[in-house]
């Protein structure tokens, strides 16, 4: 499994993701109009997550989701967490494009 390449990485950057942990972890928050949008977005992630088998770190605060990706036994970024941050950020733009 392979690390993101800096391409990947500054690509994350401009959708607003932090490289966290000297680059061993990323991080982005989500907003919604209410608690119920940021639990369906989270059951918008979990097919994509279970698909790749990565699953992300999250923390829901009502109306904001906080998404953290890093491939714990590998001690840092891969390829997977790149897939899944871009899948995630185009099911945001698809659940936020109608609000």
């Amino acid at each position: 499994m392979s690390g993101i390449s800096s391409k990947g990485l500054e690509e994350l950057k401009n959708n607003g993701w932090l490289i966290l942990e000297d680059g061993k972890k990323i991080k982005k928050e989500f907003k919604f109009k209410d608690f119920k949008q940021s639990i369906d977005f989270l059951k918008d992630i979990q097919p994509s997550a279970d698909a790749l088998d990565h699953h992300p770190d999250v923390c829901i605060y009502y109306n904001r989701v906080i998404v953290e990706l890093t491939t714990h036994d590998m001690g840092g970024l891969t390829d997977l967490d790149y897939k899944l941050a871009i899948k995630i950020d185009e099911l945001y733009k698809m659940k936020t494009s109608n609000l």
